[in-house]
Order: C-alpha cells, then sequence, then structure tokens
C-alpha cells in the first residue's frame, strides 16, 4: 500500500492544455517574482514546443488511494487520543 498522499507526475510526458500534443511541455525559466513564488509551491511554469503555449501546471496529482489513507489516519489519531486520554486520567486520578 503506498502511504503518499500525493505523487509526483512527470509533466514533460503529459498533454499540452492548449494544443494537445503529447510530450511537448518543457520547463521555463522563472520571469518574476510572483513565478519564482508559485515555483516553490510547486506551480512551475512550462512551455509547449510545438504551440508555444506557455503556463503553469501542478506537478503533483492525489493518489488513487488518498481517501482510504485520510480514513486510516483519522482512525489512528482518534485511537490515539483515546489511549491517551485513558492513560491521563489513570495517572491524574
Amino acid at each position: 500500500m503506498n502511504f503518499k498522499f500525493l505523487i509526483k507526475k512527470n509533466v514533460q510526458l503529459a498533454r499540452c492544455p492548449n494544443c494537445g500534443t503529447i510530450a511537448a511541455l518543457r520547463r521555463s525559466r522563472s520571469r518574476n517574482i510572483l513565478e519564482k513564488i508559485l515555483k516553490k509551491i510547486k506551480l512551475s511554469p512550462y512551455f509547449c514546443q510545438s504551440c508555444g503555449w506557455r503556463g503553469k501546471v501542478v506537478t503533483y496529482k492525489l493518489s488513487k488511494n488518498y481517501l482510504q489513507l485520510i480514513f486510516m489516519y483519522i482512525i489512528i489519531m482518534l485511537i490515539s487520543a483515546y489511549i491517551v486520554q485513558k492513560f491521563l486520567r489513570s495517572y491524574f486520578d
């Protein structure tokens, strides 16, 4: 079981949002401060070699089992909180 919420995808093999060409996207340099900030939160600028489109592409996607992982982590947190509560009540009473 994969325990990651986000999976890094290979954007260079994705389709261009403008023309639909496969494997034509390449990284573009950040041109201003806003693009540098967006690059830090994984919204990197890309450009299409075939049509010249330039824009932001998210480099991460949600894993297939992210809802199961969220549910599992919530259950683990609730069980842990219950155990800690029982321990503290028995220790301080």
